[in-house]
Formats: C-alpha cells, sequence, structure tokens
C-alpha cells in the first residue's frame, strides 16, 4: 500500500526531509533522543516506554524528525566534517576524480596537509599529491593577466610581475583551440568518452544522472562510483580541456590521472561560453543546500539550460 492511498500518514509525511532528502545526522540524533526519552518512560511503565518509542520512531519515518527545527539546528551546530560524511551531493569544486575513500580531486581540492613535495611545474612527481591549477596555468602562459593578453595569445615580455590579485585570462590561442575541442565532443557518446577518461572498458561505466541537464552526473566503474561532475556541461568542459591541456603542457604524461583532472577543473573557471548550450554564463554568489549541510559558493552557471558549470565552496 502506498503512503498516498492513507490519508493520515499522507497528512503528516514531510517528502522535504525523507527519502533521497532524508539527513542521516538528523535521523541518528533524533534515534537517541527517542531512546532517552523511552527509558524516561520506562521509569513509568514498560508498555509506555515501548509506546513512546513506536512513535517516536514512525514520527522520525515519516517526518525525517521528531523534533521540531532539528534539521537546522543540525546544520547549525554540528561539524562540517562530520555533515559532509553523510552528504549525498559532491562537494562544491572538488571535482571529478573519486578516491577509493569517497575523497575528491579537483580546482577546489584543498590536500589535508601541505608537504614540500608537492608538484610543481617543471619538477614531476609519480605521487598524486594536490596541485596549484592556477601556478600550473600561468607557468605555461596557458592564463595571462588580462591587460597582457593579445589576439595571438601571447604574453607581453615587460612587466612580468604578476600575483594572485591580478585578473587572468585564457590566451586566445587557448581559448580557440578548448571551444573546438569542447565541439568535437559536444554530440559524442559520454559513456565511451568517459571510460576513455577514466582507462577503462566501455562496459564497465555507468552514468548516473538526475532530470535535467542541470543535474549532477556521476560515473561508476563496476558499481563503484569513480567520477562526479556538477552537470553535462561541466563533463564537456573537462573533456575539452583534457585534450588541450595534453598538448601543451609538457610534463602532462607524468601527472597522475588526478592531478590531471585537477589542471581540468582549474581550466573550467575560466570558461566564457556555455559547453553544452553555447550560450551565455553568468558568476553568482549563492547559498547551496543538500541534505545535510548549507555554504556559500561561487557559481558559474549557463543561462539558458541552467547547467552548473562549476561550484567553489568560499
Amino acid at each position: 500500500m502506498k503512503l498516498q492511498q492513507v490519508p493520515v500518514l499522507a497528512h503528516v509525511h514531510n517528502p522535504e526531509h525523507t527519502g533521497e532528502n532524508r539527513c542521516l545526522p538528523c535521523t541518528i540524533v533524533n534515534l537517541v533522543i527517542a531512546g532517552i526519552l523511552a527509558v524516561a518512560a520506562a521509569v513509568v511503565s514498560p508498555l509506555l516506554a515501548v509506546a513512546v518509542f513506536a512513535l517516536s520512531v514512525v514520527a522520525i519515518a515519516l517526518r525525517g524528525y521528531l523534533v521540531p527545527g532539528t534539521p537546522t539546528l543540525t546544520k547549525r551546530y554540528f561539524p562540517d566534517w562530520l555533515l559532509a560524511k553523510f552528504d549525498k551531493e559532491p562537494e562544491p569544486g572538488t571535482g571529478t576524480l573519486v578516491a577509493d575513500d569517497g575523497s575528491t580531486t579537483g580546482a577546489g581540492a584543498t590536500p589535508a596537509t601541505s608537504t614540500d613535495d608537492d608538484v610543481e611545474p617543471g619538477h614531476t612527481d609519480t605521487a598524486a599529491e594536490p596541485i596549484d591549477p592556477e601556478q600550473w596555468l600561468l607557468e605555461y602562459d596557458l592564463v595571462v593577466p588580462c591587460s597582457r593578453a593579445d589576439v595571438d595569445g601571447e604574453a607581453d615580455e615587460e612587466g612580468d610581475d604578476t600575483t594572485a590579485a591580478d585578473d587572468l585570462c585564457l590566451t586566445a590561442e587557448l581559448e580557440d583551440a578548448w571551444e573546438d575541442a569542447i565541439d568535437d565532443r559536444r554530440d559524442g557518446d559520454r559513456a565511451t568518452q568517459v571510460a576513455t577518461l577514466l582507462g577503462v572498458e566501455q562496459t564497465a561505466v555507468t552514468l548516473d544522472q538526475g532530470t535535467g541537464a542541470n543535474q549532477p552526473i556521476r560515473a561508476r566503474v563496476e558499481g563503484r562510483l569513480a567520477a562526479q561532475w556538477e552537470s553535462d556541461a561541466a563533463l564537456l568542459a573537462d573533456l575539452g580541456s583534457l585534450h588541450v591541456l595534453a598538448e601543451r603542457v609538457p610534463e602532462w604524461p607524468e601527472l597522475s590521472i588526478e592531478q590531471q583532472s585537477q589542471l581540468a577543473n582549474g581550466l573550467r573557471a575560466f570558461v566564457e561560453t556555455c559547453p553544452s548550450c553555447t550560450g551565455e554564463i553568468s558568476l553568482d554568489e549563492e547559498t547551496v543546500e543538500s541534505c545535510c549541510r548549507s555554504y556559500q559558493v561561487y557559481a558559474i552557471t549557463c543561462n539558458d539550460c541552467e547547467s552548473r558549470v562549476l561550484e567553489v565552496r568560499q
């Protein structure tokens, strides 16, 4: 029997906090509270304790919580690292490749610790240490201060005092090559393209995406989550980036696939038009709500198809 066929239950049911939207930390906290209430009721009567716990579990199942306001309180007072363990959505800006432990690598990824062994341009390292995409793109003049970029994509040799505060732009040559690479891949089979990217057989790859161009894409290899993108537009941008970067970064063959992904993610921040619908994009500051958390992000979004190209957490 479906829930909708029971008027009383359907009236109590709150889909905003149940099903795929259920906040697991909230559920755990409320089950603990239900247990405490049952223990207190047991002082009066064991039967009352059973009834209190049973009714509490039903309330949690139907509404997602027992104590009103729990989702808001959980987001506010639980540490972010703990909430992230239960979150179902990709971490903003952490990119595409997913490790066995569930962590991701990408443009916004920050290593838990920093060591002197981090890879730098001109110093390859087979260890998959996170790299700084901006540093690499600047090293090979793939991005330059906007005031120095010209139509030939060459940088003016004078005044080469680039700082992190400078506004950066793609060189004209790289921008054209990237757009051509995206155009060449737009109508391709995504599962085949992702399989090539991950270096596995196409039959081992499955892609999960919700309805609509603005839904995240998750790639699984033999059932295991292997990669994720904010949308098809983000995936398409990375496919083009990986092609053009492979031709322009001398150390490319020595980089791990995670490091290559980080560079591709970094290039996505310089996108000028939507990779999917080829329309205009916008850069906005937004509050992102997931099942367990809320946070501020800088978001690049396609205006026409509403595809999310990149999210970078503040």
